[in-house]
């Protein structure tokens, strides 16, 4: 099969390699149909996280069909199509108990770290009965494809915290496929809600779906202040110290984005506004309700997506994440 396989930092290649096999007999294999690109299939290559193995295929977002199951398998069967959730979990551990699925002792987040990914033709998916969700095979890929990753980041880490009879305004400060993704559902929920971000391009696309304002920097704000503030950039850029700005009385703070240094909380200026604080890692515990909601059209994913490939252009897909003026990339094998 053809695989995207990391080979060392600067280094891919969609390359011949070995189909998988069923290992464990929780497992399944799963012929993709199509898989999407988020910022973690990038760190390897840019040298940014040397966790990864080289020859290790990338990726943990895809939909297919399952063309074999191990014989403890149960639920699911060879002819099922699948969305593949980005975190594997067994439903046997202490974290599983209490549904901190991505803490997983015996999974969590490893297709594309640890584990075969899903940039191929096929993959493996250890635990497969708790780590795929059953779809219709009319839904289109562009939707469903964002089952894995984008949808239950945004939904579960902000519209699940969030009592919306106390939130009327937000700003999103990030203008990525997550920004975008939790601007629908906040727009869903009839939230008044703002945009900073660096992407002209893309700030003309949240402001031409709903967005009631946009802006460069936080200067230009004129000390606004909201209800909700969802920060989704980190990488140290100081968006969480500018988050901290925009908090009204009573506000709340959520931060998708991923730091890997010490940020700044100025307590003295928050502690007499009663704010709450909020962060944390999708856990994909909601994927039937965002299913079912992309079934209704209560949500329309296929917004993330800004463009699609074919299986001769995988690479060219893959270096698009260097076009900042993009969301999501999608890959029909």
């Amino acid at each position: 099969m053809k695989a995207l396989v990391y080979r060392k930092k600067g280094e891919i290649e969609w390359a011949e390699v070995a189909n998988p096999e069923i290992i464990n007999p929780t497992d399944i294999i799963v012929k993709v149909e199509g898989f999407t690109f988020s910022h973690a299939d990038y760190r390897p290559y840019l040298g940014e996280d040397d966790s990864v193995k080289a020859n290790t295929i990338m990726g943990h977002e895809a939909v297919g069909v399952i063309s074999a199951v191990g014989n403890a398998v149960t639920t699911l069967k060879i002819g099922d199509r699948v969305a593949v959730g980005c975190i594997i979990h067994c439903n046997n551990c202490s974290d599983c108990a209490s549904q901190n699925y991505a803490n997983c002792q015996n999974g969590g987040f490893i297709l594309g770290t640890s584990e075969n990914g899903t940039h191929a033709e096929y993959v493996r998916v250890p635990y497969g009965e708790n780590s795929v969700i059953k779809i219709p095979t009319n839904l289109a890929l562009e939707d469903v494809v964002m089952l894995s990753d984008v949808l239950p980041t945004a939904y579960e880490n902000v519209i699940k915290k969030v009592d919306f009879t106390k939130v009327k305004t937000a700003a999103i400060i990030g203008d990525g496929p997550i920004g975008l993704s939790t601007f629908l559902f906040l727009i869903n929920n009839k939230v008044k809600v703002d945009i900073y971000g660096h992407h002209q391009v893309k700030l003309d696309f949240f402001k031409a779906n709903g967005a009631y304002e946009t802006f460069t920097t936080i200067d230009e704000t004129n000390q606004k202040k909201y209800d909700l503030v969802v920060e989704c950039v980190g990488n140290d850029r100081g968006t969480f110290e500018a988050a901290q700005q925009l908090l009204g009385f009573n506000g709340m703070l959520i931060t998708i984005g991923v730091f890997k240094n010490p940020v700044k909380f100025f307590l003295n200026e928050l502690w007499y506004q009663n704010i709450t604080i909020h962060t944390g890692i999708l856990n994909v515990y909601t994927l039937p309700e965002l299913l079912a909601k992309i079934e209704s059209q209560e949500i329309a994913p296929h917004k993330i997506v800004s463009q699609v490939y074919g299986k001769d252009d995988v690479l060219t897909a893959y270096h698009a994440f260097k076009n900042k003026d993009l969301f999501k990339i999608v890959v029909k094998l």
